[in-house]
């Protein structure tokens, strides 16, 4: 054991890795004590707390707009310092004023903030303090991913522990009552978010962050809904309980997704030093190096989940009894159900960077979105159907449940996609191509000629898939069930969809693969005999698939014009038999693939 810590030790990616379970190991004992001191004001104080802590972990995602993974994600692709801190002034231009919104709700808003949020408007005094944590920890987080993306460790290390554990605890020994213990955790929050930030703010950047926003927001808003459901996953039980059974059910509710948080924190550091790595990685070709990592990693994973949920199964009582003192009884049978969880949240949080690094659209969300839906079918059944309060703890679980087996499923997806570019190094270039009409029409020749070009000429594996029909939405979620099934039968590194409208956004929404679009004409400049609806609507989806999409190609200088943003990143190709346009379009789409550097 000894002799691996040594080994290690003598690189900078075993230090870190130490350094990061070190600090998360502290920072959970942190957490653990904060709770403790809340117990012992007693329980009232205890389950407000716990509410309280809830919200902020549910609320504060929607004020980075999945810009924390992204600046992590980004800034450790980038070398240069300069680069890197466009990403983090990219994020602060939307976190600071939705931040500064959220501390002027809490202010103006107290009685009825209070009463969604604590189920009357009896806690009107903690809504202004409340409101000041979920924005200082928005801004912590975003110091925080940059720190951990310029590889800083020691730094991010440092900052997360004082957050998470120092902040806290110190609350509760200077202050006298909640109110006050939550002023001062959200000015203590202020402070360590500025040593993330303000050092990167004084530095000279002249050049404008406009194409990092584009980046952080492209791949950060669809990541939005997957981060407001894990928030709500652990958070919205404790809103229907208090309005069924009231605060102290809502309460013990709440204690038992605080333990999963607590087991979630074991496997964090899995999660934070996965992330970095697995993009560099991916960034520079070494599949057979990522593949055996998430391997060895997951197997750890799965072992430590089961034994801690085994551990807090036959030992609950002891633990809370230590953990929480003589107000611990309440909070035994319904910790014990919310625990089984553990095994399956601690796969996904462990895991989860995997998929973050890989995909280009965010599985992670679609799963959590999905756990979500899962648990509001639950929680109507109790509103309609009148159930004990342990009944939203098992619907939690199952929830829960669903969320691990689905990222177990995607990361075992992702090592055999990895496992194929590590064996075939030299393959070529796998294009789906997506043409808006049936095979038989006729339409879009230019565009089928194209693709056989790809194939005939550059070498590259080309299929094809129709979407035949654009205007019915019974046959849309056909022919989604059809795309998919022929993205897992022919795993495409990149897929080419020709026109925008309804068919650029079907692509962009349902490939997990980077999208590239083609805007040929009609579908940016819509004339007028198509009906007013028409071409609102296709305009409208031609500029959503265009700014989430991989890349943008389009066929005049005018067309570009068109766009309402990443004109700058536009590449102008005639469509056609222009010279060398098919030699130019074939490098471009390889440009945005993962796998770029191994492919022909």
């Amino acid at each position: 054991m000894w002799g691996k810590i040594q080994g290690m030790l003598r690189s900078r990616e075993g230090r870190d890795s130490l350094l990061t379970y070190a600090a998360e190991g502290l920072a959970m004992v942190g957490m653990v004590l904060a709770y403790r001191l809340a117990a012992m004001e007693g329980r009232h104080e205890l389950d407000l707390y716990v509410v309280v802590r809830r919200t902020v972990s549910f609320i504060f995602p929607v004020l980075l707009l999945g810009a924390a993974v992204g600046v992590t994600r980004f800034v450790s692709m980038r070398s240069r310092p300069e680069e890197q801190r466009r990403y983090l002034l990219a994020a602060l231009r939307w976190s600071v004023p939705l931040a500064l919104v959220t501390v002027l709700l809490g202010l103006f808003l107290p009685a009825s903030l209070s009463w969604l949020v604590f189920g009357s408007g009896d806690q009107s005094d903690l809504v202004p303090p409340l409101a000041l944590m979920i924005a200082s920890v928005a801004l912590y987080g975003l110091g925080y991913s940059f720190l951990r993306g310029q590889g800083r460790s020691v730094a991010a290390n440092t900052v997360q522990v004082l957050a998470l554990a120092g902040a806290p605890c110190m609350a509760f020994v200077v202050s006298d009552d909640l109110v006050s213990v939550c002023w001062t955790t959200g000015i203590a929050w202020t402070a360590l978010a500025a040593v993330g930030i303000v050092p990167a703010l004084l530095q000279p950047n002249p050049e404008p962050s406009h194409r990092e926003r584009g980046e952080l927001l492209r791949y950060g808003l669809p990541r939005v809904p997957g981060d407001l459901a894990m928030g709500a996953l652990l958070t919205v039980p404790v809103y229907m309980v208090a309005r069924t059974h009231g605060l102290s059910a809502s309460g013990e509710i709440g204690f038992g997704a605080t333990l999963l948080n607590l087991a979630a924190a074991v496997f964090s550091p899995l999660s934070l030093v996965l992330l970095p790595a697995s993009a560099s990685q991916l960034a520079a070709g070494d599949h057979a190096g990522l593949s055996r990592r998430i391997g060895k990693l997951s197997l750890l994973t799965l072992l430590a989940c089961a034994a801690m949920t085994l551990v807090f199964e036959v030992a609950a009582d002891p633990i809370l009894h230590i953990y929480l003192g003589e107000a611990y009884g309440p909070y035994v049978t319904t910790s014990r159900i919310v625990f089984l969880g553990a095994l399956p949240f601690g796969v996904f949080i462990g895991l989860r960077s995997v998929l973050d690094a890989y995909y280009h659209t965010p599985r992670n969300g679609i799963n959590l979105t999905t756990a979500f839906l899962i648990l509001m079918a639950g929680g109507l059944f109790h509103f309609v159907v009148p159930t004990p309060s342990v009944f939203v703890a098992w619907v939690l679980v199952v929830a829960l449940t669903y969320l691990g087996w689905a990222t177990w499923r995607d990361v075992r997806s992702v090592r055999h996609e990895l496992d194929r570019f590590a064996a075939e190094p030299d393959q070529r270039l796998r294009i789906l191509v997506v043409i808006p009409a049936a095979e038989e029409s006729g339409h879009f020749s230019s565009s089928r000629r194209q693709a056989r070009s790809f194939s005939e000429v550059h070498g590259a594996e080309v299929g094809f898939f129709h979407l035949e029909d654009r205007s019915s939405l019974r046959r849309l979620l056909r022919d989604r069930y059809r795309f998919k099934r022929q993205l897992r039968a022919f795993r495409p590194d990149v897929v080419h969809v020709h026109y925008g409208s309804v068919s650029a956004l079907f692509a962009v929404l349902n490939s997990p693969v980077p999208v590239v679009i083609s805007f040929l004409g009609s579908d940016l400049d819509r004339p007028k005999d198509m009906g007013a609806m028409r071409t609102v609507l296709g305009r409208f989806f031609s500029q959503v698939a265009a700014f989430f999409s991989a890349g943008i190609i389009c066929t005049t200088q005018e067309l570009r014009e068109l766009l309402w943003w990443r004109q700058d990143e536009v590449r102008v190709i005639p469509h056609g038999d222009a010279p060398d346009a098919d030699g130019a379009t074939i490098a471009y789409l390889r440009s945005t693939t993962l796998v770029q550097g191994a492919k022909r």
